[in-house]
């Protein structure tokens, strides 16, 4: 028996459905970033919307969901940086247990009942769904749809922090303080996490 490391059989599997979609080369962010030299993972979270939206297709895989019904109980729809991949890509295709298509689409982002379900799922619209683009406008609607997502490491929440602190030095508008709950221990403008966005 050889030794394979956790994540090895669903890189394997990541790199098949590349190859399905014509790609010679594909980044997968469970191996691809060096998580223990803090510069490397701060650039890596710095740079990743700009990957996810310039990649050719961004393949997500939804270990717990078997059918577009039961997809917003996946816990990737929990987690904290999953929000911009699933907001960048132009192109992207969503793999259920056992890596199976969710949809019959090739890009599950013109697919209307994949979207019908995200937006159902994320609560998020489905123009920004399909159309999103950065930026200080409807900073408190986004701030929303992270605050059901959970962040544990602390670099994810220093990242948070500076992220906050950027907004607002460029956002106009008045709901982006618009939070309850306990402050950050660094400044009391800021919440202590994005779940006290109301």
């Amino acid at each position: 028996m050889s030794f394979r490391p956790a994540g090895y059989d669903k890189l394997v599997k990541f790199c098949e459905k590349a190859t399905e979609y014509g790609c010679r080369l594909a980044w997968s962010d469970t191996c691809c970033i060096n998580k223990d030299s803090s510069t490397e993972l701060e650039e890596a979270i710095r740079s990743m919307f700009k990957w996810y939206r310039d990649a050719s297709v961004c393949i997500a895989y939804l270990a717990e969901s078997t059918s577009v019904d039961d997809l917003g109980k996946d816990v990737w729809f929990t987690r904290g940086w999953t929000l911009q991949e699933l907001l960048a890509p132009r192109a992207m295709k969503f793999y259920g247990r056992g890596w199976t298509p969710l949809s019959n689409s090739t890009n599950d982002k013109q697919d209307v009942d994949m979207m019908n379900a995200l937006s159902r799922a994320t609560g998020i619209p489905l123009d920004d769904l399909r159309y999103f683009r950065p930026g200080t406008r409807d900073v408190h609607d986004k701030m929303m749809w992270a605050s059901t997502r959970t962040t544990t490491r602390v670099e994810d929440i220093a990242y948070f922090y500076r992220l906050m602190e950027a907004i607002i030095n460029r956002c106009g508008e008045w709901q982006m303080m618009a939070w309850a709950g306990r402050p950050s221990a660094d400044s009391a403008a800021l919440p202590e996490s994005p779940r006290c966005w109301v």
